[in-house]
């Protein structure tokens, strides 16, 4: 089952079904984490997903509870579940609203409706419905974050991927059954390349289908390289590497390291090329190289490549077409459409908190401007609980037509609304390396004190400003090539004059 049908919809027909003692109207989730010893039939991994799924609504509801000073026992009769339900919509707290709304409509021992939940609760039902539809996201969301873990541990091929930077990827299903039919076929082309515009969302697509089930079982390892781009130079401006040959360097040095052979990583690139080209002959990987940019760099990257792949594939992102070389097979990547794109919209304003649905009506209009860059419109979203739609409509309209100047007023509007401690930290991921950092090497960079730098990192990682590559233990951070760019360009020249 992919991450992706883990949604909503998902979960509230399971609930629903689990309430009145029917199997969901579904085929049986073939979910990593209901694997179990012994006995595997369906009918098992049924009522392992129920007891799982009230244990996280429980669990959850209760630490909230006691989060607020409330008693944690389980109701058990009328008067019981109508005094906790009034307790827990006076704490004004809507994570414990919602987890209530979720228990009391789907657990609770006595079946009540959402009409009689909402009078207890002293709403109207209408707004109650909005805290289960909260609830069920949540939930939506815990249960992925499970799954992952679960093929994570069942699968190490997974094991140099970045986290997801999404949660929940729109418009993703026909992309990966063109990338499946390409990768299944033991005849299809060794290489095939994600193309497309900065913020199309390419490093997304790329990451969620690795990632799927089918295709982690189909390979002995998948491995992620990150194409380094630029360097800081000491002048503040970011500068294209002089010599081709250096990203090569770079990408093949880390091919070896996740190849087990980081003592050929200090070798010539030739040599080590060669060793590479052994190990691919063997086993068969997947290999994602990610955020090829430049025209030097695909001239002599791409050659290479081919030459060394034997068993193994290649997944490539750019927003250069690879097109002129024939043994690449390129998929390129469109703006959603309108339907898509306010879905994102509706994902990433629940995601951050704001229930309000946005009306159709202002959706268009965004889309009009906006148009369906997946990039721009959760920076969209990051705003749309600070500032007044209009506003953020009424700048898009003094934007000039093309997309850089967009982008350039989108980021402009972020970093208006960013605190000085947030502008310091983001600054100060310039000089970190393209593969990312851990918290305690930026915090340094940063100069700030631990409080400081952890809400600061929370202000970027609200506004969609940061990516997160390496592995759940290890986590690194770093900064999207078009935040790099702006900073770069609008901010960094002006920063020492003004702080």
């Amino acid at each position: 089952m992919q991450l992706a049908q883990i949604n909503k919809e998902f979960v509230e027909t399971c609930l629903r079904s689990f309430r009145h003692a029917a199997k969901p109207n579904l085929k049986i989730p073939d979910l990593c984490l209901l694997e179990r010893q012994g006995d595997d039939s369906p009918e098992a991994r049924l009522l392992y997903l129920q007891d799982l799924l009230d244990q996280l609504v429980t669990d959850a509801y209760r630490e909230l509870r006691q989060a607020e000073l409330l008693s944690t026992h389980t109701p058990t009769n009328h008067p019981e579940i109508h005094e906790a339900i009034h307790e827990d919509f006076l704490c004004n707290n809507n994570d414990l609203e919602s987890w209530s709304a979720l228990y009391y409509r789907y657990l609770s021992i006595i079946p009540l409706s959402v009409e009689e939940l909402s009078a207890t609760a002293n709403v109207v039902p209408q707004q109650f419905r909005r805290r289960i539809n909260q609830g069920l996201t949540c939930l939506a969301q815990k249960l992925r974050r499970l799954e992952m873990q679960a093929q994570n541990t069942k699968n190490p091929a997974g094991q140099s991927l970045p986290l997801p930077d999404f949660a929940q990827l729109v418009g993703a299903g026909p992309y990966f059954e063109r990338l499946a039919s390409l990768f299944n076929n033991e005849n299809g082309p060794q290489l095939v390349s994600l193309e497309g515009m900065g913020g199309i969302g390419k490093t997304a697509l790329a990451r969620a289908f690795v990632a799927l089930p089918e295709t982690m079982s189909h390979w002995k390892n998948i491995l992620w390289v990150s194409a380094r781009q630029y360097f800081l130079a000491e002048n503040g401006h970011m500068t294209a590497m002089a010599e081709p040959a250096s990203t090569l360097d770079d990408v093949t040095a880390r091919l070896a390291e996740l190849l087990d052979m980081g003592h050929m990583a200090s070798k010539p690139v030739p040599e080590r090329l060669e060793a590479i080209q052994a190990a691919l002959s063997i086993d068969a990987y997947l290999i994602v190289v990610d955020n090829l940019e430049t025209m030097d760099e695909y001239m002599q990257l791409i050659p290479a490549l081919a030459k060394c792949a034997g068993k193994s594939r290649f997944l490539i992102t750019s927003r250069q077409t690879l097109r002129q070389f024939a043994y690449v097979q390129t998929v390129p990547l469109f703006e959603l459409n309108f339907q898509s794109a306010c879905e994102l919209v509706r994902s990433e304003s629940i995601r951050r908190g704001r229930t309000a649905p946005l009306p159709e009506a202002d959706c268009e209009e965004l889309y009009q401007l906006v148009g369906g860059i997946p990039l721009a419109i959760k920076l969209v979203a990051a705003q749309l609980h600070l500032r007044p739609l209009k506003s953020i409509l009424e700048g898009f309209r003094k934007a000039k037509g093309n997309m850089d100047d967009l982008y350039r007023y989108l980021y402009w509007q972020t970093w208006q609304l960013l605190s000085h401690s947030a502008r310091q930290l983001l600054l100060s991921f310039l000089p970190s390396d393209p593969e990312g950092e851990d918290l305690t090497f930026m915090q340094v960079m940063s100069g700030q004190s631990e409080e400081a730098f952890y809400h600061a990192l929370q202000e970027l990682d609200q506004f969609s400003l940061l990516e997160i590559t390496g592995d759940v233990q290890t986590p690194l951070y770093r900064l999207h090539r078009l935040t790099v760019t702006f900073l770069q360009t609008d901010i960094l020249s002006s920063w020492s004059e003004s702080s």
